[in-house]
């Protein structure tokens, strides 16, 4: 969508900004023959925002340089149902927990975009809209003109130009200056100042009677429909006013050409610029000029060397085939990213099934008045929907969801830790038994102890060295010295841990943090970054593979990072706020040593 408005947006650029330019090439011509390219431009707009309703497209792929970047491919699209967002805000249970927080799915960029050029087009649209029907009610209210002097002049005035159709003359004390509009029915209507000087009579009627003659109010709509459509397009706003000056400067002529003096007509324009209907002028048009045309418009009646004559037919036939040639083909051109063949083109995910087709989208809408009718029903949806409690389902929606996955990322990590250790205590259990029947075999009880050591590899040097370590294996007997050896405890990694701020840790704890991978340098680098808990929750944060860098992530984004069970949730659920990653996998337990007592020299 974005890119059929841009490519619209140059294509008005290119029609407005070429008008404007032979308008000024054209500046020695008559008013009547740079009225008429000043119109055929305006049409050639009108062309391009209503020909692709009927024309057939013509898709010119863009330069690379001017294509959308291409978007990586997703395989197994699944759009969640809502967003997770950051909050400052604690909850009361945990005074620096992390507080997940809804929004409610947001309008796509198309749909945004064709909003935001919808609601000022159509907001223009509806001003017209209402300026005719303001005229509408004043035509109802108004009252059929009797005036012997007027309607003679509406006679000789019509004879001078050979207009022979039906003219309503009307007249109302609603209005400051007079005005004329419609096509099938035109309406002339006077306000009284104008009905008490019936020495005017002529030049006002001619003058609004040139209006009728030429069809100029069809050609004010065509100027308001296009502005209306191009509103974000300035040059398109300077042809349309340049259009509406150069009506009124050949009504203007047509005054002139009908033998009504020009200063005579210089000082009835000097009069009633000041009773301008500017409100009622957004649909009709009117003898009195704006205050900045007023001087360009005077300057003119009284310049006799202006030329005044009307457009030559092979003049207006000439620039209407080349705008028709020109416009036609624009208006079919379709600027179509290099990419998009790429991006729209099926993809078939891994995941998906195959008995379901695939159906194409429809394509984008490339005229303006579909993209205004999507524009604005989007904005409407937008206004009109209740934002509480679709946020508040979403919200209670996302709330379970993010229970749901903490929970299973729990008991994922809970079976990774329970089989490890079990395994770690296994392997110890194992190699204890092993070293009890070896010191039976002997049948020497007194060297019961010192075989069990040595059945896995156990010196003096170890016990002491561990029980230095660790305050807590001061009285632990031989023969757990062997499940501690046997799953690769030594006094480095024991006082590691100690180090990391568990010095009451015991041997359980010792063949759990070695079973699961724990190290103190893991526990000294989340602490640092704020986590808080005890050797249990490390064992967990360790288990579902939360390592110390994302911690780090969610706490340069704004989160708090000191509850474990928090961490595990967003690492769950949130994760992808961060940036795509894939998804974290269980450490895997550490290889543990291969004890085999029987092999050990000492038997």
């Amino acid at each position: 969508m974005m890119h059929i408005l841009i490519a619209i947006a140059l294509k008005s650029l290119l029609v407005a900004g070429a008008t404007l330019g032979l308008l000024a090439l054209l500046r020695h011509r008559s008013a009547s023959e740079r009225s008429w390219v000043a119109h055929i431009g305006l049409l050639a707009l009108i062309v391009i925002a209503f020909a692709p309703l009927v024309l057939p497209r013509w898709n010119v792929a863009t330069p690379a340089l001017l294509s959308a970047p291409a978007k990586s491919e997703i395989t197994a699209p699944s759009p969640a149902p809502s967003t997770i967002r950051k909050s400052p805000l604690p909850d009361a249970t945990t005074p620096a927990a992390v507080r997940l927080e809804v929004s409610t799915p947001a309008i796509s960029p198309a749909a945004a975009a064709a909003a935001i050029y919808a609601v000022p087009a159509a907001i223009l649209l509806l001003i017209t809209f209402l300026a005719l029907a303001r005229l509408i009610a004043l035509r109802a209210r108004a009252e059929v003109l009797v005036d012997s002097r007027w309607l003679s002049a509406l006679a000789m005035a019509q004879r001078r130009m050979g207009f022979k159709h039906g003219t309503a003359l009307l007249t109302s004390d609603e209005l400051g200056s007079p005005i004329s509009w419609g096509l099938m029915r035109p309406v002339i209507l006077l306000n009284s100042r104008a009905v008490e000087a019936a020495g005017e009579a002529e030049a006002i009627i001619a003058h609004e009677l040139a209006h009728v003659a030429r069809l100029d109010w069809a050609k004010l709509m065509l100027a308001r429909l296009a502005t209306a459509l191009f509103w974000f397009n300035p040059l398109v706003w300077l042809l349309a006013r340049e259009a509406h000056q150069l009506r009124e400067e050949s009504a203007d002529d047509a005054v002139l050409g009908a033998n009504i003096a020009d200063t005579d007509y210089a000082q009835l324009l000097v009069g009633v610029a000041r009773h301008e209907c500017s409100g009622l002028l957004l649909g009709a048009h009117g003898v009195a000029p704006s205050k900045s045309s007023l001087a360009r418009r005077v300057a003119r009646v009284l310049d006799s060397a202006s030329p005044r004559g009307p457009a030559a037919g092979s003049f207006a036939l000439g620039v209407f085939t080349g705008a028709i040639l020109i416009a036609a083909p624009l208006a079919a051109l379709t600027l179509t990213p290099a990419n998009e063949s790429k991006l729209n083109a099926p993809k078939v995910a891994a995941a998906a099934d195959p008995a379901k087709p695939y159906y194409a989208a429809e394509p984008a809408p490339a005229d303006l008045p579909n993209i205004i009718a999507d524009g604005v029903t989007t904005a409407v949806a937008a206004i009109a929907a209740d934002p509480v409690k679709p946020a508040a389902d979403a919200r209670e929606a996302a709330l379970d969801h993010a229970a749901e996955a903490r929970q299973d990322a729990l008991d994922q990590a809970a079976e990774a830790r329970d089989a490890a250790i079990e395994q770690a205590l296994a392997t110890a259990e194992r190699a204890r038994v092993k070293a009890v029947k070896i010191a039976a075999a002997h049948g020497d009880h007194d060297l019961d102890a010192l075989i069990q050591m040595r059945a896995v590899g156990i010196s003096p040097e170890y016990v002491a060295a561990m029980r230095a370590a660790v305050p807590a294996l001061a009285r632990l007997a031989p023969e757990d010295f062997v499940g501690l050896k046997s799953v690769g405890v030594t006094p480095d990694f024991a006082r590691d841990i100690v180090a990391a701020g568990f010095r009451g840790i015991d041997e359980d704890g010792l063949t759990e943090a070695r079973a699961i991978g724990l190290t103190g340098g893991y526990i000294r680098a989340l602490t640092a970054a704020g986590v808080r808990g005890n050797l249990d929750d490390f064992v967990q944060l360790r288990a579902v593979g939360i390592r110390p860098e994302f911690v780090q992530r969610l706490r340069s984004a704004g989160y708090t990072t000191s509850d474990p069970d928090k961490l595990v949730e967003l690492q769950a659920v949130g994760g992808e706020l961060l940036g795509p990653r894939p998804p974290p996998k269980p450490p895997k337990p550490p290889r543990l040593p291969n004890v085999n007592p029987a092999d050990d020299p000492g038997d």
